[in-house]
Order: C-alpha cells, then sequence, then structure tokens
C-alpha cells in the first residue's frame, strides 16, 4: 500500500484555479465543455430507477404477491418527478396477464397482485415495473425480476369416481413450472477487450462469458491458440461462466479460442481481431484507489494530449489530460472522490473523441447502514405475539431516519437462497446501471472479499452497457422525450349519442365521481369532437370511479366511451430462471399445500354462503378518534390536545404530510421556512413523530399517518421542555396490529350515483 502511494499522479487534474483562463487552454476548455454537456444531457434527460421488495422469492396460486415500490432518481435519492408506478405480470408466452397502476408519494407505494387459479395457471412469470419516464431508455431499463408460481391448491371438487385415498392422505396437486430444456452443447462465448478493443504489440486483458440455451450461464475453460495453432493463453470461467485472461497480440497474426464445454464437447471460437494502433485502457483497484494505466502505440505518441473522465450518475467526478511521451502511464486517484456503484471511465484521444471505455464499482461496504433487530423476548410460544424493534444507524452509530419495509416469513417454509434475491442494495446500485440479464446479482455482495469482488470487475468488464452514446452528449444531440412524469392520474374519452350510428355530443356535462375519502365530483364538458379529459387527481390501490354524461340539455341518451391507457410492448423475453432454486420452490409448495388443504377443510378457501349479520354498532368519529391515538405518546395523555386529525381526515392527501397538513390544522400556520407556526408566537412548533421529539415533518408520510395531536399553548414547555414553549405537533404512524383499513370502510360512506355509465376500477 505505502509503494503505492509513490505512483507518480502524471495526469492534470482538473481541479482547476479560480484564476485560470480557460480561453488560451483549449484542451481543459474542451474538457469544460464534455462535463457541461453530460450536466446538460443529465438536466434534460430525466432518469428513475425501481426497485420492488417482496414478500417471498416464489408463490402458488392462492397467495398474494405484497409489495412495496421505490421510485429513485439517477443518484438513488427518492424522486418526486413520478407519481404513477405500472407494474405488470407477464407470462411465459410475453403476455401481461395482470397490470397495475400503483399511486407513488415521495417515491414509493405499495402493491398487491391476487393469483387467482381461475385466471392464472403454474409457470415461469416475470414481473416488470417502470414509470412513464422510464420508457424514454425502453424496457431494458426497466425493473425486471423473473417469478416461479406453482400450484399447490387442492382440487375444487372430488367426484364419487375418483379413486379413494389412504385413510388420512389428502389428495395432491402440485404443480412447478416446466424447466427451461438446455442443450449442453449449445452454448455461446463472447469475447470483451478491456477498454473496448485489442491493439497489436500491447497486453490487454480479454473479458469473458459464456451462457447457455436457456440463457443461464455455462461453466466453461479452455485456451488461446495463435496462427501456428501454438498456445499462448488459458482461461477458465469463475463464477457465472465469466472470466478474463491477458493476451498480448501480435502484427499479422490471429487467435481462436478452444472452448471447452462440461461433457467434452469443445468448442473453437474466433477472438476479435485486433487494430494495427490505437490506445488500451486498464482499470484496477486497491484499497482505497483507483489505478488507471494508458497504453498506445509508437504512432500515436506526442500526437496530441489525451483525456480522462469518470463520471457516475451522469455527473463527471474526475477528468485529467496529459500529452503521451511514452507508450504506458499510470494516474490513481483516491476512491474517496466517487459515489457507491458504478462508475465510468473514458478515455478521449485527441480529436477529443472516445477510444477507449471501462465500468469499474466502486463498494464501500464500512460506509452502509447498520440494522439491529431487537426482539422482546428470548423466545415464544406457538401463536404468541412477537414485538421487534428495528434499529437502523449509520457508522458511527447515529439513528437513520429513513422509509423502510420488512417481510417476515418462516425459512423452514419458505427457503430461498441469499445469491438468488434481488436486494435493493444489488438493483439500485449495480442491474438498474446495466443494460442485459444479471446473473444472480446479490451473489457479489453476500460477502466483503477480495473474491467477490475480483468477480465483480470481471461481471462489468464484460457486460454491455450504453445509457447513451458520447457523440450525442458532445453534440447536444439530446433524444426528444416522448415520455413525460406523470403527475397524477388521468383518464378521457369521449360521449356519443346512444345510437346505431353514434355521434359526437358536443357541449355535453361529464361528472367524475371517485370513492376517496368522504367522495371527490369532478366535473367538464365536451368539446367539438365529443372529447373530455380529467387530469392529474388523485387515487389509490381499490380506488374506483363513476363517470356520468348528459348532453348539452341535460338528457341521458348518451354513451361514455373511454380511451384505453397505450400498453407498453413486451420487447424483453423470456427472462432467465435459475432452477436452482427448485428444491426450495418443492418445499415451499408441500408447505402451501398442507396449509391450503386445512383451510379448505374448514371451508375458508372457497366461497361460502354467509348467515345473516347483525350490525349491532355504528362506527363513529369518536371510535375513530380512539383507534388513531390508542398508540399515542402525547404526555399530556393520548387524545388530549387542542386539535387531533385521525388517519380518516388524511385519507384524500396525495403528498407528504407537510403540505397535507397545510390549511387543516386551527390556528396554525406554515411560513415560507417551511416551519409550522401556532397563532401568536414567534419560532416554530416542536416536532415530535412516535415519541422522539425534534423529528422532520417532511420525513413523514401522509398514509402513514394515525393522528396528528395539536397542542398550541405555551403550556407545553411543562411537558416537553422549553423547546416546546411555542406549542408541539405530535405524530403517531400506524402500527401493524390495527386494521386501518377495516375501519375505513365501515365508516365512510358513499352512495353511488343512479345508473353509472361507466365502472372501472384500478
Amino acid at each position: 500500500m505505502k509503494k503505492l502511494l509513490f505512483v507518480l499522479l502524471i495526469f492534470t487534474s482538473l481541479c482547476l484555479k479560480a484564476q485560470e483562463n480557460t480561453s488560451t487552454n483549449p484542451a481543459i476548455s474542451k474538457l469544460q465543455t464534455i462535463a457541461a454537456s453530460l450536466d446538460s444531457f443529465r438536466r434534460k434527460v430525466p432518469v428513475e430507477k425501481v426497485h420492488l421488495h417482496f414478500d417471498k422469492p416464489y408463490y402458488s396460486l392462492g397467495d398474494t404477491i405484497w409489495m412495496k415500490a421505490y421510485v429513485v432518481i439517477q443518484s438513488n435519492e427518492l424522486s418526486a418527478l413520478s407519481q404513477i408506478l405500472h407494474a405488470d405480470l407477464i407470462d411465459d408466452k410475453d403476455s401481461v396477464r395482470v397490470s397495475l397502476h400503483l399511486p407513488l408519494t415521495n417515491g414509493f407505494g405499495w402493491g398487491s397482485i391476487v393469483l387467482d387459479d381461475t385466471l392464472l395457471q403454474a409457470g415461469n412469470y416475470h414481473i416488470r415495473a417502470y414509470t412513464n419516464i422510464m420508457r424514454n431508455l425502453g424496457e431494458t431499463y426497466f425493473f425486471n425480476k423473473a417469478i416461479m408460481i406453482g400450484n399447490a391448491m387442492p382440487p375444487k371438487s372430488i367426484t364419487q369416481s375418483s379413486p379413494p385415498s389412504k385413510k388420512g392422505a389428502t389428495p395432491k396437486n402440485i404443480e412447478q413450472p416446466a424447466p427451461v430444456n438446455d442443450d449442453p452443447a449449445a452454448i455461446s462465448v463472447q469475447f470483451f477487450p478491456e477498454g473496448g478493443d485489442l491493439i497489436n504489440n500491447i497486453t490487454s486483458k480479454v473479458g469473458f462469458k459464456a451462457v447457455g440455451a436457456n440463457g443461464l450461464s455455462r461453466e466453461i475453460s479452455g485456451y488461446v491458440v495463435d496462427k501456428d495453432n501454438k498456445q499462448v493463453a488459458t482461461f477458465q470461467s469463475e463464477h457465472a461462466g465469466i472470466g478474463a485472461f491477458m493476451l498480448q497480440p501480435a502484427a499479422d497474426n490471429t487467435y481462436t479460442a478452444v472452448v471447452k464445454i462440461a461433457g467434452g464437447t469443445e468448442k473453437r471460437i474466433e477472438l476479435p481481431k485486433a487494430a494495427q494502433q490505437g490506445f488500451t485502457l486498464s482499470v484496477t483497484q486497491s484499497d482505497d484507489n483507483i489505478i488507471v494505466n494508458i497504453q498506445a502505440s509508437n504512432s500515436l505518441l506526442n500526437t496530441g494530449d489525451v483525456s480522462l473522465v469518470a463520471q457516475a450518475n451522469n455527473i463527471v467526478q474526475y477528468s485529467g489530460k496529459k500529452l503521451l511521451t511514452s507508450n504506458s502511464i499510470t494516474t490513481v486517484i483516491p476512491k474517496n472522490r466517487f459515489p457507491e456503484g458504478i462508475t465510468q471511465f473514458t478515455l478521449f484521444g485527441p480529436d477529443y473523441q472516445p477510444v477507449a471505455e471501462r465500468l469499474v464499482f466502486i463498494h464501500d461496504p464500512d460506509n452502509h447502514l447498520k440494522i439491529n433487530l431487537v426482539q422482546d423476548k428470548p423466545g415464544y410460544a406457538k401463536r404468541d405475539k412477537a414485538h421487534f424493534d428495528v434499529q437502523v444507524t449509520d457508522r458511527d452509530g447515529k439513528p437513520i431516519v429513513g422509509t423502510f419495509s420488512m417481510a417476515v416469513t418462516d425459512d423452514g417454509k419458505v427457503p430461498y437462497q441469499e445469491a438468488n434475491e434481488t436486494t435493493i442494495f444489488s438493483n439500485l446500485l449495480l442491474t438498474s446501471d446495466l443494460k442485459g440479464y444479471v446473473e444472480q446479482p446479490n451473489y457479489y455482495f453476500t460477502e466483503n472479499n477480495a473474491d467477490k469482488d475480483h468477480q465483480l470487475d470481471n461481471l462489468l468488464l464484460t457486460q454491455g452497457w450504453r445509457k447513451f452514446i458520447w457523440k450525442d452528449i458532445m453534440g447536444r444531440n439530446f433524444q426528444t422525450l416522448a415520455y413525460h412524469a406523470e403527475e397524477g392520474f388521468g383518464l378521457n374519452g369521449r360521449i356519443v349519442t346512444d345510437k346505431k350510428k353514434p355521434t359526437p355530443v358536443a357541449g355535453g356535462k361529464v361528472t367524475l365521481l371517485i370513492n376517496i375519502g368522504g367522495g371527490i365530483i369532478l366535473d367538464t364538458v365536451t368539446n367539438s369532437e365529443g372529447r373530455f379529459s380529467f387530469n392529474k387527481f388523485p387515487f389509490r390501490k381499490g380506488t374506483t370511479f363513476n363517470v356520468m354524461a348528459t348532453d348539452a340539455k341535460g338528457k341521458k341518451n348518451v354513451k361514455v366511451e373511454l380511451d384505453e391507457p397505450t400498453p407498453q410492448a413486451v420487447t424483453l423475453k423470456n427472462l432467465p430462471l435459475d432452477q436452482s432454486e427448485n428444491k426450495d420452490f418443492s418445499t415451499y409448495l408441500e408447505n402451501s399445500r398442507q396449509r391450503f388443504d386445512e383451510l379448505d377443510k374448514n371451508g375458508m378457501l372457497h366461497s361460502i354462503t354467509l348467515k345473516e349479520v347483525v350490525i349491532k354498532e355504528k362506527i363513529t368519529p369518536e371510535t375513530i378518534k380512539e383507534v388513531a391515538v390508542q398508540h399515542s405518546e402525547n404526555l399530556a395523555g393520548a387524545g388530549k390536545a387542542d386539535q387531533v386529525l385521525t388517519f380518516i381526515d388524511l385519507l384524500a392527501c396525495q403528498s407528504d404530510l407537510a403540505h397535507c397538513l397545510m390549511g387543516r390544522l386551527t390556528g396554525v400556520q406554515v411560513k415560507a421556512d417551511g416551519g409550522f407556526y401556532a397563532r401568536g408566537f414567534e419560532w416554530p412548533m416542536y416536532i415530535v413523530v412516535d415519541g422522539i421529539g425534534g423529528r422532520e415533518i417532511n420525513s413523514v408520510v401522509s398514509s402513514d399517518v394515525s393522528s396528528v395531536e395539536v397542542l398550541r399553548g405555551g403550556g407545553a414547555a411543562a411537558l416537553y421542555g422549553m423547546h416546546a414553549a411555542n406549542g408541539v405537533l405530535i405524530i403517531t404512524t400506524k402500527k401493524g396490529d390495527v386494521d386501518y383499513n377495516a375501519y375505513t370502510v365501515g365508516y365512510l360512506k358513499y352512495t353511488p350515483p343512479q345508473k353509472p355509465q361507466v365502472l372501472i376500477a384500478y
């Protein structure tokens, strides 16, 4: 490590002095133009990424897929751009079987898919998720996850002609997806010279990747021979059929890889032809630094400066230039200049055209969050209630504010392989920035060791990556955005006469009723072509809309025709499925079968007719308040406040809590600094969230809130100290032991209009 620090930094780093006149230094001015062009691209072509957190790795018909969605911008911060996320369940015939439109609040939302055995069958599926913005870059950069769905449901009926089963035995009906056939001899092997090209008389690293007919990796070995059949290199794949070897091509020579496949088959593949002259770019890592080596042919020496640009998240993190006077130069860059994740190094020639490129992954495990799960007692009996505290801290042990999700399963009944999981880390920092399928992405992060880092580097040596083309960036030739952020749900259509030959109804009156909160009513009129549009109105999962229309005179002899949304085409065909999970999947299906059999035995699996139900108690506002504040840690007593807002009061909110509360709190106003001020007080109110004081209200999502209690008087200081002398906002979030939906459904009353013309649900 100490020797490394003495390596001469022969690149001139562009940490430019303020007084330098770039007009007299065209090279520096040109590099600044590259950085400015990339920054312009980042601003004009917004990028969003999606991660879905599922409750299980695989499912059976009859299950429900539960998921939480996280949508971030390029820098992996929660996005405030898109308000709607689209999620599709796609079968192995590339047909969309279920399509969801999920509302997003500050970059996250929730959803579920019921796997109805009357609509679906066991098979290999994949789930994709995307925002409208993401459609500009194409389906390659959507969130995609392959998922197996089996069938552990018992038969819906057993006829008398069925063969009798043994005493105590239960008929089995377990179906697994059919495995994908893979011909051992059908294998594709690709070779990738580091930086882009092989150059004669320059030693380069060559990466390779072997893939079988089923889209999954194949392990290979072999050697490289020249045109005289002389062996010049050997190779052996490591993880996921990927590996690398060193090669120095010579002029007037060609090279062939002799690939040995399991089973004794051999295959001969020509390597990419070496160029007569050019540049190579090699990037390696030490514990603290990035080491970049550039080599050039003799004919390119002293012909002008070469420039190195390193960008991450479409932001230039490093740039430098140097006149090449020797065949090889090296520079060392501290890792702490780069964010964790993928960084792209690009080498530009004297004409400022890209000549070599390399991706590297900057790993910083010491800076990861620390998560500790604390249980309330050492052990539990069957059906015991278990309470856990989740503690999330930074590297210094300080608490972290964020949004989290957690799925709890029995690992004896839902076994899984950690390497096969799609985690938020492996997705947002790795696969979402790579083009193409990555096998077992979480494998590289299950342990922090040199072998995993080396194998991850091999992956980036071979994985294609082209989110933009440099010549388009340099020329400011940015693509025209066909798709923009959806700021809310929209409903469009037209009104026509109710006749055999319908004609458009101009000036027709259209009413939209939305069953959110106490009900929302919107209205509009049609244009000369009979068309109408409702834009950016709130909705959440389970929301239904009623559309009614009349002609200009109020007569109802019209029909409503709603526009069908244009679906995103399925271009990513048959996502590969790792069959190594089959044993775990079989265990899950067997346990699911036992669970379904028990439900079926008790008449709880299929629909049954209920006896008459008599409602003895009406849910009142007082009942709602009791439910809302039952977990309140108000020091004055739960619900004892100048004002209390409940989760019912916040139902119509589709934004963060701060915006939601504007105008709802009596005697409280929000000023330009974002603070909440009680009338007559000069300083903002004290914020308490779940008993913890001094919190930021912007970190709280309205849909997560059970109650908001307001203490306006200066007497609050007696309870919370002098920092609460200007009043207190006490926020209590929802807890898992309360079924808030049950109270919502029971309390809200909504009478649908007479004879609705159209009813749709999302």
